[in-house]
This record gives C-alpha cells, sequence and structure tokens, in this order.
C-alpha cells in the first residue's frame, strides 16, 4: 500500500510520521510551476468529504499542496483507521494554524522534497523515532530546534540532526544512573549537531568501561570548556 508522503511532511509540520513504507517516502514533489491550481469543484465527493477539514483553506494552498491532498484522499480505502484519524487530527491542526506558520511549514515541506531520496528515507526514519518519544522529551527537541541557527536547521532537516540526536541521547541514557540522566539530558541539549557529532563519535570509540567516565567528565565542564573540547576532537 502506498500513502504518499505529504500527510507525514506538511501536516506534521516539524514532527513527521511516515504512514507509508519508506520506499514511497522517495516521491518528489512536483514543482508549483507544473501544476495547475485545483478548484475545490474538481474534487470528487469522496475526496471532498476527506479534505473537509481544509476546505476553507483550500484556495490558499499550493498546487503541489493539493494534488497530494487530493492523493491522500484518493488512497483513503486503504488506509488503516487509525491512519485515518491522524491524517484528520493533523489536517485540521493544519487548517487551524496562522497563516505565517502554514508558510513557515510549507517551506520545510518544499526542503524535505528537495533532498536526495537517501536523505528523506533518514529523515523520515529519524521523525519515526522522534514520534515514538514522550510528549516531553519530543517539546524539548522542537525549542531546541527553534533556537538553532538557520545553518543548523538546514543540518537538522538534511537528516543527521534529528537521527544523531535522537539515537545518541537514547544510547547514552540507558548507561546512566537514574539521578544523573537529566543533567545529561539538559547537557546535550546545549550541544550543536556538530557538537554532538562530535560527543557521540568519542563516546562510541571508547571501551564500555571508560564511557562513563567521559559523560562524567563532559558533565563537569562548563559549556565554554565542552565546546571547546569537542571542537577539538579529530
Amino acid at each position: 500500500m502506498r500513502v504518499f508522503v505529504f500527510a507525514a511532511t506538511l501536516l506534521a509540520g516539524a514532527e513527521v510520521h511516515a504512514a507509508q513504507p519508506a520506499s514511497a517516502s522517495a516521491t518528489v514533489a512536483p514543482t508549483e510551476a507544473a501544476l495547475p491550481a485545483q478548484p475545490w469543484s474538481g474534487l470528487t465527493d469522496a475526496q471532498r468529504d476527506v479534505l473537509t477539514p481544509v476546505h476553507a483553506i483550500w484556495d490558499e494552498l499550493a498546487p503541489d499542496v493539493q494534488q497530494h491532498l487530493g492523493q491522500v484522499a484518493q488512497h483513503w480505502p486503504k488506509l488503516t483507521e487509525a491512519q485515518r484519524e491522524q491524517i484528520r487530527k493533523r489536517m485540521q491542526k493544519w487548517a487551524d494554524m496562522p497563516p505565517a506558520q502554514r508558510i513557515r511549514l510549507l517551506e520545510r515541506y518544499r526542503q524535505f522534497h528537495q533532498l536526495p531520496p537517501e536523505q528523506q528515507t533518514r529523515m523520515l526514519n529519524a521523525f519515526k523515532r522522534f514520534d515514538a518519544l514522550p510528549e516531553a522529551e519530543r517539546a524539548q527537541l522542537r525549542e531546541q530546534f527553534e533556537r538553532m541557527s538557520p545553518t543548523e536547521r538546514n543540518a537538522f532537516l538534511a537528516g543527521a540532526g534529528m537521527a544523531g540526536h535522537v539515537g545518541i541521547v537514547r544510547e547514552v541514557l540507558q548507561t546512566v544512573p537514574p539521578p544523573e540522566r537529566r543533567a545529561t539530558r539538559e547537557m546535550f541539549d546545549t550541544f550543536t549537531p556538530d557538537q554532538r557529532q562530535a560527543f557521540a563519535k568519542a563516546w562510541r570509540a571508547l571501551p564500555e568501561d571508560q564511557r562513563d567516565g567521559y559523560r562524567r567528565q563532559m558533565l563537569a565542564m562548563s559549556s565554554e570548556q565542552r565546546s571547546q573540547a569537542l571542537q577539538a576532537k579529530p
């Protein structure tokens, strides 16, 4: 079954969740200039019924977005009820957003489709892991994303940032005594994507019995000292 990637990328915004096999994630969105606008009246009754949550903003949507929504509606009978409910909620969330926020998410959607297919797949897999996190952890990651510079966000959205953050945090926290987990997570939240990758490389290169000592050493440093130490890593 093939469910188009639109529901995962645009409607979810920063919380991308794929409801299709990974092979479908390589679908590249057509450019807006190559497509005519799709009038609401041109949709079938079945499509309009599915897309009711976005009826009020339909004419604001770019043609490529309209096309993807139409495709989602066309494949509706093949979806599970859980997938349908998720898409309904995200369509309603999308429709309720302020116009400026929709524009920002639309730009992220287009940036996603400009990535090579392998990066799209890597990014979707990373967001699957993100969706599986508790809400408090997702909120922390969203806040961190908003604090990033444009360059850091681009690296994050290219796949390495989210995958690297979720992967290394979970991997390290599994070995950390419970009383020290909060401080360790807060330390990770101060890292840039490059610093996080440097930490992960150094931590994984150590024998297992030395890894916790390295973590504690980093935890005892100031932010400036950590930055210098991680920058010095080859």
